[in-house]
């Protein structure tokens, strides 16, 4: 089986996955709030499963837990991002507002086209551009994550019935 890359991102000689390059991205706008991400043992986990053999009920079982743990936390923080990102949407009319208003008080399509250059207006719309991608990637890790808890407890239910069929037959 032909597995995707892991890190198929190359950023200033760096390999990153796309998660870790929009968590780079986010991270300047989080920490201006006091949001601090940390995902130390998530690359782990998501290996872990890459590799797991159907057989091996052990860590078919670790891993329903973690992979419930992480998508726990990955839910949390999309909720807190999202709500970030609702604000910067709010403060990004604000400033639009602000901006056009200083461009042009008399004719508001040429105060806004106006604003539209200006750097304020432009670097609220990326606050709110990278927030919103990076909500929308967390929701996509929550989904996988949800899907490979189901994939692990599927497995230990199929090895359970594997081993109650044998128990039966002794």
């Amino acid at each position: 089986m032909a597995k995707p890359p892991v890190q198929p991102l190359i950023i200033k000689g760096r390999p990153l996955s796309y998660f870790q390059h929009l968590a780079s991205l986010a991270k300047d706008y989080l920490q201006v709030d006091g949001v601090s991400l940390n995902f130390t043992g998530y690359n782990e986990t998501i290996v872990d499963y890459a590799n797991l053999e159907e057989s091996d009920l052990p860590s078919a079982w670790k891993l329903t837990k973690e992979l419930n743990a992480w998508s726990e936390y990955f839910s949390g923080l999309a909720n807190l991002i999202q709500k970030m990102y609702l604000d910067s949407e709010t403060d990004k009319i604000e400033v639009i507002a602000i901006s056009s208003l200083e461009a042009d008080s008399v004719k508001v399509a040429n105060g806004e086209r106006l604003a539209n250059k200006d750097k304020r207006v432009v670097n609220a719309r990326k606050k709110r551009n990278t927030l919103k991608s990076f909500h929308d990637e967390l929701e996509s890790k929550i989904k996988f994550l949800e899907r490979a808890h189901y994939h692990c407890k599927s497995t230990c239910d199929w090895a359970n019935k594997q081993n109650n069929v044998l128990q039966a037959k002794e």
